[in-house]
């Protein structure tokens, strides 16, 4: 391994430790708490986190994990808008624009930095291909849920559906990730699967 590609895995390891340190912070709070809470602080390590780890599967020619956070960026963005709807206007114009200037640059410099990548061929296997988009659809659907029902109430909200969606879609891709042999992915997966866990136990309890 090169110096380059070190440099990869560490921006990696960093966008995972964020997303890790969202959940560790939601976790903490909700124990403190008795029940599931989502602080504000949760969307915007996502947003750094999404932006880290967007660029780190463009250059590994990863098209699950790079579709899947360009979508988590756009939601991680709204729920901003909604928690700031009294400081900022929620317009969705604004909103787009942010996408576009925080993914474009990600996309642009994990596709050209670096003297190999441009000869990385893109990750394509037709079975765990497929298996991968299933478990990053399910993984990335708990933020449609979580969407519709904040754009429902015109404020962020967290649906049990979301915890749900939020453990399968991880168990799946922790299964690809295996497979791919991508030290990043299997990391943050497998500790997302722990918070996924333990907030369905604390709804669960909350709720008797």
């Amino acid at each position: 391994m090169n110096w380059i590609e070190f440099g990869w895995i560490s921006i990696g390891f960093i966008a995972q430790a964020l997303f890790s340190a969202r959940f560790l912070l939601q976790w903490i709070l909700s124990e403190k708490a008795k029940r599931s809470l989502m602080p504000i602080h949760f969307w915007y390590f996502s947003i750094a986190a999404a932006i880290l780890l967007l660029a780190y599967a463009v250059h590994r020619r990863d098209p699950v994990i790079s579709a899947g956070q360009l979508l988590g960026l756009a939601i991680y963005l709204r729920n901003i808008q909604f928690i700031h709807s009294e400081k900022i206007s929620a317009k969705k114009l604004l909103w787009f624009l942010s996408w576009l200037a925080l993914s474009i640059p990600a996309i642009y410099t994990g596709y050209w930095l670096g003297p190999d990548s441009a000869k990385q061929p893109l990750l394509l296997d037709n079975f765990w291909t497929t298996f991968g988009f299933i478990g990053q659809s399910l993984f990335t659907s708990r933020f449609f849920v979580q969407w519709w029902a904040s754009e429902r109430a015109q404020k962020s909200i967290t649906p049990t559906l979301f915890w749900y969606l939020s453990l399968t879609g991880s168990l799946m891709l922790l299964t690809y990730a295996i497979n791919m042999k991508d030290p990043v992915i299997i990391f943050g997966q497998a500790f997302g699967v722990i918070i996924y866990t333990r907030n369905l136990m604390l709804i669960h309890k909350s709720a008797h």
